[in-house]
């Protein structure tokens, strides 16, 4: 008999029970749009707009990300356990760079994809800090029949995160360097992510 780990972990319950598929994500961004507003707590003006560039990002992304081939020669039945869960929130300039990619990964490979909202599951985003900070999106990889954790990815891919860790060695802006950061998603095109993520999937393996 498999163990349901909505029944061992009430954090992991908590966040199932309120978790969004991708699409309902889409919808509550644009919902937040559209009525100025953002999600979680802190409603300033910044979350705000940044919300409303990551609508646009959102609907880019969803019509141009294209898989690489490596996707291909991944063996589903090897993952048939796998089930994701995604960290983020409607303001996020990561999470919307990053979601529709792992949406389509995820469809590619059958594995169940649920996003939660971070400010609405602190206790769990508090067991992935990033050097000391509840940094997203992350992506948990479980497994769907015991709840183990199988890894974790986040908050964003190896190039990028030194864009921002320069920029704060250097005492760049934070506007300066998050436009950086952006210009970089816009010119990769999801290779680097890609390879990450493959990387990823396969270490869940073990």
């Amino acid at each position: 008999m498999t163990i349901n780990h909505l029944l061992t972990d009430a954090v992991l319950q908590h966040a199932e029970e309120h978790a969004l598929s991708f699409t309902a994500f889409y919808n509550l961004t644009a919902e937040m749009v559209a009525d100025n507003n953002t999600t979680g707590p802190v409603k300033s003006e910044e979350r705000i707009q940044a919300t409303k560039l990551n609508l646009q990002r959102l609907n880019r992304l969803n019509k141009t990300v294209q898989l690489l081939p490596i996707w291909n020669d991944v063996d589903t039945s090897l993952i048939a356990n796998f089930e994701w869960m995604l960290i983020t929130e409607t303001w996020c300039g990561d999470g919307a760079q990053i979601a529709p990619l792992i949406h389509k990964i995820a469809e590619k490979l059958q594995i169940p994809l649920k996003l939660v909202l971070r400010d609405e599951n602190i206790e769990l985003i508090d067991r992935y800090l990033f050097r000391g900070t509840r940094s997203i999106p992350k992506l948990i990889c479980l497994d769907a029949n015991t709840g183990e954790e199988l890894g974790n990815w986040g908050p964003r891919p190896a190039e990028a995160q030194k864009i921002v860790d320069d920029a704060k060695l250097n005492n760049i802006p934070h506007d300066d360097y998050v436009l950086a950061l952006q210009n970089w998603y816009n010119q990769n095109k999801t290779v680097s992510l890609q390879n990450e993520l493959f990387s990823f999937v396969n270490d869940c393996l073990g």
